[in-house]
């Protein structure tokens, strides 16, 4: 702190954000698309290792043990989309900040929303198709990815849509904190701790919802596919990640004093 009591750190980072994700929200589309595309395909490598984790430890995945390993196994995913650069939805939730601003056009905000969205859906299932086809889903790995989605599946809307609130506060945080990281380290460190902490308590992400879900139905899931239920989850996941994202971008730059409407 200064001695105005101000955090040169936080307030940095709250000035520098808003700028780059109307950056992010300006791309060309083609372009867009693509790291989309990665985004998703990351996320689900960061499922596959953590049900990998899940299964090594031959414990059944409700366990403290198995549920904080899955978490910190699972961050590879983030890692991977922050250090390359991808697209990810719900990082880009937090593209209401620079719209609120003034820094993007808000009619720029859906499309950019729903072109990300759908390439992270195309690379999640194609990671999950293509894990499942390698054998990588059976034995244990099979149990573990049955006993996530069934879990997920058997969650109400509103469960699924204030967990999702509060899965994309973490994966948010998680991507705030390591923008301005000047080293790989350290984007490593801010990015495992919220990441963990969602994964842990059973917290409800879209991306990783689109790789988790497939591969419990590509295991065997008892019951088969029930689309209606993977719909519902997506949707109200994906409605709670908007909500959550946004709140807390919303929230870290008015309380660093940076949420101010740009003149014309």
């Amino acid at each position: 702190m200064d001695r105005a009591g101000r955090d040169p750190v936080g307030e940095a980072i709250a000035r520098s954000v808003p700028e780059s994700l109307a950056a992010k929200a300006m791309q060309d589309w083609p372009r867009m698309a693509v790291l989309a595309v990665l985004a998703g395909a990351f996320i689900a490598f960061g499922s596959v290792i953590s049900l990998v984790a899940q299964s090594a430890l031959g414990e059944g995945p409700t366990t403290g043990p198995v549920r904080l390993l899955s978490g910190l196994t699972f961050s590879v995913g983030l890692i991977l989309v922050m250090i390359a650069g991808a697209e990810l939805f719900t990082g880009n939730t937090m593209m209401v900040l620079p719209a609120a601003t003034g820094a993007l056009p808000v009619s720029r905000l859906p499309a950019a929303w729903g072109v990300v969205w759908l390439g992270n859906l195309a690379g999640s299932v194609l990671v999950a198709l293509l894990f499942a086809a390698s054998g990588g889903l059976e034995g244990g790995v099979g149990d573990a990815a049955r006993s996530v989605a069934g879990d997920k599946l058997g969650k109400t809307a509103m469960e699924i849509f204030c967990s999702g609130i509060l899965a994309n506060a973490l994966v948010c945080l998680a991507v705030w904190m390591s923008t301005n990281a000047s080293t790989i380290p350290a984007k490593i460190l801010a990015i495992v701790g919220p990441i963990t902490l969602f994964v842990a308590a059973g917290l409800e992400h879209s991306v990783a919802n689109m790789s988790l879900i497939p591969m419990g139905w590509l295991s065997g899931l008892p019951g088969g596919v029930d689309w209606s239920s993977g719909l519902l989850n997506l949707l109200f996941s994906t409605a709670g990640n908007i909500v959550g994202g946004a709140l807390l971008a919303l929230a870290l730059a008015y309380g660093h004093d940076v949420l101010k409407r740009e003149a014309p």
